[in-house]
């Protein structure tokens, strides 16, 4: 996973560091001397890393627990056997769509109903849909060898050892919105996944 960008709390903790490191570096300057405020402010930078870091470790520790919950939880691969009239949409990009025959990965919904929520994903582990089906539309296939929950990781992280997804949705030329995230929110621009041995068409419109 590459980084795209930055989110606006990093921007805000960065603005923040450099703001105490010049404010604390000045204040140490005029009363200690130049290089009593140079010290100073390599010491109160050192000390915003730490803490930064230790932010960062018990931020991934906490995420790492809530994937675990939701590994244990939805522990089910589905397959789809009648196209929905109404599905709820948690996350589907522009022209992708549901089909017959498609791989669902159960998952988290986002509120108790009648339905049962699931994600249709690539080989890669990229969410072309998820939604939540009435339970005629699907039949349960397998237990699952391992979750997706297991292929989201940070952009800071390393990513996990995973083999390509086994029960894959019907391969078509789609869009994806990222991996599946612990949240059941999706913060990644819509991109083309493009199909093993042809060339993704971006700028045709009907290539989804």
């Amino acid at each position: 996973m590459e980084r795209q960008g930055w989110t606006l709390i990093e921007l805000l903790g960065l603005i923040a560091v450099i703001f105490a490191v010049v404010s604390t570096g000045q204040f140490v300057a005029s009363s200690y001397g130049t290089w009593s405020g140079i010290g100073a402010g390599i010491a109160v930078g050192v000390f915003s890393a730490t803490i930064v870091a230790l932010f960062y470790r018990l931020s991934w520790r906490h995420t790492k627990h809530k994937l675990r919950e939701l590994t244990e939880r939805y522990d089910s691969i589905y397959r789809v056997v009648a196209v929905p009239d109404e599905p709820k949409i948690i996350g589907m990009p522009e022209g992708a769509e549901i089909k017959v025959g498609d791989y669902a990965w159960e998952a988290g919904p986002t509120c108790d109903d009648d339905l049962i929520y699931l994600h249709g994903l690539t080989p890669e582990w990229t969410v072309v849909w998820h939604a939540g089906l009435h339970p005629e539309q699907i039949e349960r296939v397998a237990a699952k060898p391992y979750s997706q929950y297991d292929s989201w990781h940070p952009y800071w992280a390393d990513p996990p050892p995973l083999p390509p997804c086994p029960f894959p949705v019907i391969e078509r030329e789609t869009l994806t919105i990222g991996r599946p995230h612990y949240s059941h929110s999706y913060f990644e621009t819509a991109t083309p996944y493009v199909l093993r041995g042809s060339q993704f068409k971006h700028t045709d419109p009907e290539s989804v």
